[in-house]
């Protein structure tokens, strides 16, 4: 019995169609075995008491590398290639000091590491606040308070009225001079919680950095003010205040 469908005879060379699939597997397991990319993100760290030795792996395969804090100063630049969270540990035991997760198209970060007592576990843990920090946020000549004292604030920068919020405020102008007098309410009554100010030289900025009080119940925030210029102007290590 003859079937009515009739195949065309194929004139493609077997030793072609071959490697033709040859190539194809082969391309599949290359984008298969493909490392996945992840984020490129540029980042410097402050404590205001560093949690000892800390250190991460900058990309995948690489070496452990330690981080270096300033007491009143940003840390040299690091750069980290790969995928979140990006992983603070002890170089010693390799227990997870912190981990943190770096939004998306943010890729110059200040990292500020405070200490964050977990019950139960006598390992040392951190906790971490992630600062959008590039130039276009910040810029050169400006004043920007971050607000960790949890405490509610408000006062002058120079002339102009301000009342920081919990977390990173907008920048402030501040020309080469920024007088900063901030008070909270204890007890019913306005009291001063920090007075300072900041001089900057050319192109340069000034973060204020504002934790919790040193005495529970007190109302004067520990404060650090961190002095820096553009990678591409500085000719010298960050100014340490």
């Amino acid at each position: 019995m003859r079937c009515g469908v009739k195949f065309a005879q194929a004139t493609f060379p077997w030793s072609s169609l071959v490697a033709a699939f040859v190539f194809l597997l082969g391309g599949l397991d290359s984008r298969a075995a493909a490392p996945v990319a992840g984020q490129v993100v540029r980042f410097t760290v402050f404590g205001l008491r560093p949690p000892g030795d800390v250190a991460f792996t900058p990309k995948a395969g690489a070496a452990p590398q330690k981080l270096r804090f300033y007491p009143t100063a940003r840390s040299p630049r690091y750069e980290y290639r790969g995928t979140m969270p990006l992983r603070f540990v002890d170089p010693e035991t390799n227990a997870v000091i912190a981990e943190v997760t770096v939004p998306p198209g943010a890729a110059e970060v200040l990292l500020v590491f405070a200490p964050a007592a977990e019950k139960g576990s006598g390992a040392r843990r951190s906790q971490v606040t992630v600062v959008e920090d590039s130039f276009a946020r910040h810029p050169a000549g400006t004043l920007t308070i971050l607000n960790l004292s949890g405490l509610t604030l408000a006062g002058t920068v120079n002339d102009r009225a301000v009342t920081p919020e919990a977390g990173l405020n907008a920048p402030v102008p501040a020309s080469r001079s920024a007088a900063v007098r901030l008070t909270t309410t204890a007890r019913g009554r306005v009291v001063p919680s920090y007075v300072g100010t900041a001089a900057l030289g050319r192109d340069e900025r000034a973060l204020l950095v504002l934790f919790p009080p040193f005495n529970p119940g007190s109302a004067e925030a520990q404060a650090r003010l961190l002095v820096d210029k553009p990678a591409s102007t500085a000719t010298a290590p960050a100014r340490k205040r």
